[in-house]
Formats: C-alpha cells, sequence, structure tokens
C-alpha cells in the first residue's frame, strides 16, 4: 500500500465511514424437486438484491454429497449463505451441533425451508421444536402475518405448511405468525455476524417471482437475505459517524499530506 492509499484510509477509518456490503455467494441445495426455486434465486440475486447497489450477487448449485463432503472452514470460504428449499434430500448432514452450529458461529447464513431434515435441527441444543406434518391449500391462505424486520403486511398466494414449529427458546425471534397465531416462522444471530431464518412453508418453492400476484414473496424473500447477508432488510450500510475534532485534524492532515506529494511531483 503507497503512502497516498495509507492516508487516505485513515482519514477514511478515522470518520468512521463504511462501504456498502460486498457482493456475496449463496450456496443453494437445487438437485431435489426445487419447484421454481432456480428461477426465483435468479430473479432475486440479479442487480444485486441481496446487497443493493452492489450488483455482483450469485448463487450456486450445491448438492447434498459435496456439502457433506466440506469442513466447516471450506463452507465458511464457499459460501457466504446456504439455502434450503423444499425438498432437500434427506441424506443430507445438516447436524446442529457438528455442522450447522460451527458454520453459523463461523459467520455463515441459513436461510431454511426444508421439512426432509428438521430432525437434524430440532432438539434441545438448538432450542428449537419442531414437528412434521403438511397443511396444503387454502387453509389460513393470505393470513400470514409478517412481523419487522420482514414486513408487517399479509402475505397472500401460497400456504402450504410442509412441518410445524411447536417451541422456540428465546434466542429465536419471531418473525410470522399464521391464521391460527401459531409461529410460522423464527430467526437469529450467532456468533461473528452469522444468522438463520427459519419457515415453514415453501416460499421459494410454489411462487413465481416474475408474477406480480406473488410480489409478497418475492419481497419477503429478498428482505430475507437482505436480513441474513447485511443485518437489515434494506441492505443499508452503517451510518457515518459524527467526526470529532482529532478526526478532523487528521483528515486535513491527510489532505495537506496528498498536496505536498502531487507538488512534488509536478517539480
Amino acid at each position: 500500500m503507497n503512502i497516498k492509499t495509507q492516508i487516505i484510509t485513515a482519514a477514511l477509518l478515522s470518520f468512521g465511514i463504511t462501504t456498502s456490503a460486498s457482493a456475496i455467494t449463496i450456496g443453494m441445495f437445487d438437485t431435489g424437486p426445487t419447484g421454481r426455486a432456480d428461477s426465483n434465486m435468479d430473479i432475486v440475486t440479479s442487480g444485486g438484491l441481496v446487497t443493493p447497489g452492489d450488483g455482483a450477487d450469485t448463487w450456486v448449485s450445491l448438492n447434498v454429497s459435496t456439502f457433506n463432503s466440506m469442513s466447516t472452514a471450506a463452507l465458511l470460504s464457499s459460501y457466504d449463505t446456504l439455502v434450503l428449499p423444499w425438498r432437500v434430500s434427506n441424506t443430507l448432514n445438516a447436524d446442529w451441533n457438528s455442522v450447522l452450529l460451527p458454520y453459523l458461529n463461523g459467520g455463515g447464513n441459513i436461510l431454511w425451508e426444508d421439512p426432509s431434515n428438521i430432525g437434524d435441527i430440532s432438539g434441545a441444543s438448538s432450542g428449537l421444536t419442531l414437528t412434521s406434518g403438511s397443511i396444503y391449500g387454502a387453509v389460513g391462505e393470505n393470513d400470514i402475518s409478517l412481523v419487522a424486520p420482514f414486513g408487517d403486511d399479509d402475505a397472500s398466494g401460497y400456504y402450504h405448511i410442509h412441518y410445524s414449529i411447536v417451541e422456540a427458546s428465546s434466542d429465536w425471534s419471531v418473525w410470522s405468525t399464521d391464521i391460527n397465531g401459531r409461529t410460522h416462522g423464527v430467526y437469529r444471530e450467532f456468533d461473528n455476524g452469522g444468522r438463520m431464518v427459519l419457515g415453514v412453508s415453501d416460499n421459494l418453492y410454489h411462487p413465481d417471482f416474475s408474477d406480480a400476484g406473488q410480489a409478497d414473496h418475492y419481497a419477503l424473500t429478498v428482505n430475507e437475505l437482505n436480513w441474513l447477508n447485511t443485518g437489515s432488510v434494506t441492505g443499508i450500510p452503517t451510518p457515518v459517524d459524527v467526526p470529532e475534532p482529532a478526526s478532523l485534524a487528521l483528515l486535513a492532515l491527510g489532505l495537506a499530506g496528498l498536496g505536498f506529494s502531487r507538488k512534488k511531483r509536478v517539480v
């Protein structure tokens, strides 16, 4: 790093200026019956919708055998976020203590809609009690209530519940409830900024994100992935801190140094 870059970097850091979120790579399981998950994720990641303003977000195909063979370090270096839509093979090794929790505590993120492997994440160590069972069709349709940070409007359209959240510990926060007030989705933040969102219906599987009638599902998925990868549903960077006098002095010194170096080159 040359002296000019060092001066600029020091000056910007003294102001507490942050840059926009960097582009992310999503590893999504797509080797099972994933419905529209592939095309929907294409729409979501195009134009940098996961980290707004960046424009370079991508998703890559992830299969069970590859996942099962990877170490925590390899998962963290390859995927910022893991997405499990309906319905991942039950040969997946998604053990909470040995696989998912280390990934989450390492700063990785998970969006989970998979009913096939709930046995791996249901138990005292995760703070989740999950049970299988499906409710299809119009039961409760148009009556999913969303709460902050994911939204505050009813979610219309498909309402296919493929498993149920019987109980969630206080470590988890509720982001949606169904027509009967039962928990429909939870979210949680872990060490080093790792985050997980879990929903019991197949938001990525059935809806067609290119259809205006399914705009609520599209918006919800964008909000979920925004929060997972930026800590905000908008992806807006942390506000700039007001500089203190000492910071102003450092910036002035940096600018003076730039002027001096430019004068030397002219001479």
